[in-house]
């Protein structure tokens, strides 16, 4: 992996716990892309904020005062179309994109040609849309452009779930930043004791979590306890991996555990060393949504589709049909798919997925 694209993801992954670090994060991104700027909405408990960079914090604060939040066909397409991925805003617009009033009157004045976003969903309500933006000289975004954002996007969506869960501005300390958080989250320290929990993750304790000797922590999912220990290691910790992990009890998949390292200035959060781990578990009916499969699986965008089709009943020659592709592609997927759920059979996947809609996430109720 280039050196740039492990900087950019060190620091994806520290926005997540301080969310000032945002800018710096789509600085990165229009520094590769050859971009002007970009900007991050977050949309919580009904709540909208935004971080945007020096480069285009002006025009963010004009696009809400001029009310363009609420009148934005591209932005009211882009949530149309649900895509697991980025796309352009060109591709999300009804009719002639050019002749729009927000593009006439907004974006060309200020040389905002060219924009690529994605749509992100975390737990409970939450939504998110990070988006880049060109001027004309640059060009438009390229299928490849496109490719590399798609690469990252999984890691933007972990960190941008958890940062809009946290919405941390003054966190001094572990615990204080615990107490933010909607969701089971505690941080583990190097040694592998526990440092700090949440109300939440304390009523999870003796079912999901367990403890073990030393102050440490046990996963009462044995497959899970191995990854959890692995993502916990020097060696994980040195890497820029965050390690995403089913979470079963006796009666299916509960939800993903996110081991999240600390980086940079999240270390005075967490410690130098330090993991945030965290029980995302969205609601009933996002249960069974590309995305979430995303999150669930690491899969691909086009695995995460199939695995949702299969998992609302569709067969191979269904989704062939809805995707207007060959079975033998579908198939592929599948095999795809189910390597790296570690499932062997199809029938396995499809009955591990319904068992996500069959449990009520009780820890989403406050």
């Amino acid at each position: 992996m280039p050196i740039q694209t492990i900087d950019i993801l060190e620091h994806i992954y520290t926005a997540a716990l301080i969310p000032e670090e945002w800018n710096g994060v789509i600085d990165r991104f229009s520094a590769h892309l050859n971009a002007r700027g970009g900007s991050l909405f977050i949309l919580v408990d009904g709540e909208l904020y935004w971080e945007a960079p020096s480069a285009t914090k002006k025009i963010m604060e004009d696009y809400i005062a001029g009310g363009w939040d609420k009148n934005n066909p591209r932005l009211d397409g882009l949530l149309a179309r649900a895509h697991p991925g980025f796309v352009r805003d060109s591709d999300v617009c009804h009719g002639d994109h050019e002749s729009l009033p927000i593009v006439t009157e907004f974006l060309r004045p200020r040389d905002i040609a060219y924009t690529t976003a994605t749509v992100i969903k975390g737990t409970h309500d939450d939504l998110a849309v990070f988006s880049v933006d060109r001027g004309r000289a640059a060009g438009s975004f390229t299928q490849e452009d496109i490719g590399w954002l798609d690469a990252l996007r999984p890691h933007l969506a972990r960190s941008i779930a958890l940062s809009s869960r946290l919405r941390l501005k003054q966190a001094a300390t572990a615990t204080a930043t615990l107490s933010m958080v909607g969701i089971p989250a505690a941080v583990i320290g190097r040694n592998r004791s526990v440092k700090a929990t949440n109300d939440l993750f304390d009523k999870l304790c003796g079912t999901l979590f367990l403890p073990s000797a030393y102050g440490g922590l046990s996963l009462s999912d044995p497959r899970a306890n191995l990854a959890l220990k692995e993502a916990l290691s020097p060696i994980a910790r040195s890497g820029t991996k965050v390690r995403s992990i089913p979470l079963r009890n006796a009666d299916g998949i509960v939800g993903v555990l996110h081991a999240v390292p600390a980086y940079f200035h999240a270390r005075d959060i967490l410690g130098d060393g330090g993991t945030l781990i965290a029980l995302a578990q969205p609601k009933d009916a996002a249960l069974i949504e590309p995305e979430w499969l995303r999150w669930l699986y690491d899969l691909s965008p086009v695995e995460a589709t199939v695995a949702a089709l299969l998992a609302r009943g569709f067969t191979a020659g269904d989704i062939a049909v809805e995707r207007r592709t060959s079975i033998s592609s579908v198939r592929s997927h599948v095999k795809s798919l189910l390597r790296k759920t570690g499932l062997t059979r199809q029938t396995d996947f499809v009955r591990s997925i319904a068992s996500l809609a069959a449990i009520e996430p009780l820890t989403l109720h406050r």
